[in-house]
């Protein structure tokens, strides 16, 4: 379904539910993470041909950043009743979704270790290492928390 879109309409919130995927046919979105937080950082733009949501639709978790329309936009909404259509009909774009979804993690990954190194560094000044370790692990189940529903069945056919 086609929708359009005004300027500075949050789209997806980071943190909630968002069951649709969508592909950008005019205009661009910003892609934030901690929006409207003294946290914010901007992720990204992507513009027309690029794909947004894509995670809570295929895997049915929270959304992991915030899209806000940076202008008018119009996109194409694919929801979980029509992706396997979609695929069907736009399968030259499937590799496109997943080198995204690819370089999402990679980004999450690059960017854990980049808080786990300055957290080590400032734990060589400020607190014990067994302390670190403790937070470590707990930050290792809260992900494995997050992960142990997996949803890969309800797209087996």
């Amino acid at each position: 379904m086609m929708m359009q879109i005004p300027e500075g309409t949050v789209i997806i919130r980071e943190n909630e539910v968002n069951m649709d995927m969508y592909k950008i046919i005019q205009g661009s979105v910003e892609v934030y993470c901690g929006y409207g937080t003294e946290n914010e950082s901007i992720l990204g733009i992507l513009s027309k041909g690029s794909y947004f949501g894509e995670i809570g639709l295929l895997a049915q978790k929270p959304a992991i950043y915030t899209v806000v329309a940076y202008s008018d936009i119009l996109v194409q909404r694919i929801t979980m009743s029509e992706i396997d259509e979609y695929i069907k009909t736009n399968h030259h774009d499937i590799l496109q979704i997943m080198q995204h979804m690819a370089n999402t993690m990679y980004n999450m990954q690059y960017s854990m270790n980049l808080v786990f190194d300055d957290m080590d560094k400032k734990n060589k000044f400020n607190a014990k290492p067994e302390e670190f370790k403790e937070y470590k692990a707990f930050f290792s189940k809260q992900f494995a928390k997050y992960n142990t529903q997996s949803s890969s069945s309800r797209f087996i056919r």
